[in-house]
């Protein structure tokens, strides 16, 4: 009876022993579950985000189409021949001011990531900021002194700089540069015989594929301050057409350019109607955004609108602004192509069930 006891003592203490160490085990590999879980989700995000840049969607062409239903969300340009090169019309119906734009439940619908949160951003890789310094009158013309400053990621750097200058139909164009230091200037020169709002347009190039651009509007003989942009006619460029839609009757355009580079030119106009027109812009073999640009009149006020072609800097899906969002989310900055310049594309995707 004894050694029975003692044989059901040991047995016990053994059953005890081996729970205790499947405890210790189990205790032991959950974190690394989770680890190698989180792990796995981050790989399979980082490859649905690139998915996005190396994908062109189907349609294949569904960015230059102005009435195209958006089956697969892709950005790649239809037959790239390097990677994460993007089609510049895809990229400009991200851009909701455009009238031709995709809403963010259309990319939601049309992309593997519809369950998560996505938000897409594209900016220059270089950055401009004017300054008007000084303003002189002679006894026929008006001289504008503006300080240049060019940074790549915030630290100085040296560009050289074509800028351009419109009022009306009045168009000048000069070449100038920003030391090591990332500082310049540009002296506009503007006929006394002329009012209204004009356009500093400031283009900035530190190699052959990195251009960047910078607009700035100021009044010349003109009491009136430059109203906000998309104040008198709204612009959307798409498929190499400018669509220019009138905010109000009676307005007449002065003038139609687009402004590269290296290049400059009137645009011509394909259509005519009361409510909008349509112009061609010409595909230029120059590394550059394209700055699109109309002027006209209302009644006896001046006006200058403007866009870039392809839209930049772009914002466009979700809002990450809640604290635990940023937190359970994946940003993954990428290089990309448009028309052979570079830029920043920035892609965050949230994780599953979060709101967008």
């Amino acid at each position: 009876m004894e050694s029975s006891l003692d044989t059901m003592l040991a047995c016990s203490i053994m059953i005890v022993l081996v729970l205790s160490s499947m405890l210790g085990v189990s205790t032991v590999i959950q974190p690394y579950l989770r680890d190698q879980s989180s792990r796995y989700e981050v790989e399979v995000n980082r490859r649905l985000i690139e998915y996005l840049l190396l994908d062109p969607g189907d349609p294949l062409n569904w960015g230059s189409g102005t009435n195209t239903s958006l089956v697969r969300f892709g950005l790649a340009r239809s037959g790239f021949t390097t990677p994460f090169e993007l089609d510049i019309d895809k990229v400009t119906k991200l851009n909701q001011e455009n009238v031709y734009h995709v809403s963010l439940l259309e990319v939601f619908r049309a992309s593997r990531v519809q369950d998560k949160p996505l938000r897409i951003k594209l900016r220059p890789l270089l950055d401009i900021t004017l300054n008007l310094a000084s303003q002189s009158e002679e006894e026929d013309q008006a001289i504008y002194r503006f300080d240049v400053l060019t940074t790549k990621s915030n630290s100085p750097i040296a560009a050289s700089l074509r800028c351009y200058t419109i009022l009306g139909d009045y168009v000048t164009n000069m070449t100038s540069s920003t030391s090591a230091l990332g500082v310049g200037s540009v002296e506009v020169v503007l006929p006394n015989s002329l009012n209204g709002t004009a356009l500093l347009i400031t283009l900035a190039k530190v190699e052959p594929r990195i251009v960047s651009y910078s607009v700035f509007p100021f009044k010349h003989n003109s009491l009136q301050d430059p109203y906000p942009v998309g104040t008198f006619v709204e612009l959307s460029p798409l498929n190499y057409t400018l669509r220019v839609d009138f905010s109000y009757p009676a307005e007449e355009i002065s003038s139609t350019r687009v402004f590269k580079y290296n290049y400059s030119f009137d645009l011509t106009k394909i259509t005519d109607s009361p409510e909008f027109e349509e112009y061609s812009i010409p595909q230029l073999l120059d590394v550059s955004p394209m700055i699109l640009v109309v002027t006209g009149l209302n009644q006896s006020t001046s006006f200058a609108e403007w866009t870039t072609y392809p839209p930049l800097p772009l914002d466009f899906g979700s809002d990450f602004t809640e604290e635990l969002d940023a937190m359970d989310s994946l940003s993954i900055h990428f290089l990309v192509s448009i028309n052979s310049a570079l830029y920043e594309c920035e892609i965050i995707l949230g994780a599953q069930g979060d709101d967008t």
